[in-house]
């Protein structure tokens, strides 16, 4: 702390006392950069005090008396009204830099415990979404499921294939022929139930529930019921993994997971941030496909021709490579998923 500039010369005569039970005796005071200085009549230097430890004490016969003493056994009276003031000017400002170093150091240890904290959030982020994902019961997922279906279907490019409008979506089992090919995966554990439909979208939509709608676009671009059988693997794995579920419990975020958890119930106002996540994780997401190579080795049908169906759509190429390199049946001789009179019923399926 310095003194102010317009202080840095000043000086007064003031009455100093070694204790109270001394006679006062007269002395220079001088406003310096820090402290006072007090000097004899014949400038010799007695001492010099704190600017910022000095302490009013009150007023005598002689003035402002000031002391830098805890215990006020020293003091010094003045009466100029300058010194004073300059006194209390500087006074005051280093009361103020002494309580922000005090907030500084009380802010330190806020500071660092909010760091500390955010951390453990962002690292807990992962297990607390798991948490919450598993405390929406299969129930409310597959009413998720069906909300978001019945909304996608809503869409002007978007129309059922032999289901009866939006309730075939919570009664139909799947269409029949998806589910002849999707038998021969031998999925073990509940199995989705595909519904063919047409829209504007990824080949396979897999939702939070055992729902999947699968493109009947994906069927016209198809050359062999193996590529269908891959999409069904796909989708399996990505029911088996809960891998949609925590696509929504991200896009809702912690607080959005709470809410659907508390009232069962995905807010119409996030159905379209939920259907474009799911939307780009049909075609981006490989999280599946080593589970979904597994479902094809066991029911001994290639995963070369979806790889093939899921270049037409875009999906990475990385993504591409790895289901053609798991092809572990190769040119090996295999059953189709589908007869030749079957698959043209499929294909036929969505006119």
């Amino acid at each position: 702390m310095t003194a102010l500039d317009q202080y840095q010369r000043l000086e007064a005569v003031a009455l100093w006392r070694s204790s109270p039970d001394e006679d006062p005796r007269e002395v220079v005071v001088s406003f310096g950069n820090a402290t006072l200085t007090l000097m004899s009549m014949e400038e010799e230097p007695w001492g010099h005090w704190s600017l910022a430890a000095l302490e009013e004490l009150g007023s005598d016969e002689h003035g402002l008396v000031l002391t830098p003493d805890p215990d006020c056994q020293e003091t010094l009276s003045l009466d100029d009204r300058d010194m004073i003031s300059a006194i209390r000017a500087v006074r005051g400002n280093a009361q103020r830099e002494i309580v922000e170093r005090r907030r500084i150091k009380l802010l330190a240890p806020a500071l660092l415990f909010l760091v500390v904290l955010i951390g453990a959030v962002l690292l807990a982020r992962q297990p607390i979404a798991t948490f919450l994902m598993q405390r929406v019961d299969d129930v409310t997922w597959e009413r998720v499921a069906i909300a978001l279906a019945t909304d996608r279907m809503q869409a002007d490019d978007a129309r059922f294939c032999r289901v009866n409008g939006s309730a075939g979506l919570r009664t139909s089992r799947g269409h029949p022929l998806l589910l002849r090919i999707h038998g021969r995966l031998d999925p073990g554990a509940t199995a989705i139930r595909p519904v063919l439909v047409r829209f504007d979208g990824p080949p396979v939509l897999s939702l939070p529930g055992a729902l999947v709608l699968l493109n009947a676009n994906a069927v016209d671009l198809s050359d062999q019921p193996e590529q269908i059988a891959g999409l069904l693997a796909l989708a399996q794995a990505r029911y088996d993994l809960k891998l949609d579920r925590q696509v929504v419990t991200q896009t809702l975020g912690l607080i959005g997971t709470v809410r659907l958890a508390a009232s069962e119930v995905l807010p119409r106002a996030r159905h379209d941030n939920v259907l474009e996540a799911l939307i780009s994780a049909a075609l981006r997401d490989p999280q599946a496909d080593s589970a979904a190579l597994r479902l094809l080795t066991a029911a001994q049908l290639p995963s070369l021709p979806v790889s093939l169906l899921l270049n037409e759509y875009g999906a990475p190429r990385a993504r591409i490579e790895t289901l053609q390199a798991g092809d572990s049946i190769g040119p090996a001789v295999y059953t189709p998923a589908l007869d030749d009179a079957d698959w043209l019923r499929l294909k036929a399926a969505c006119d």
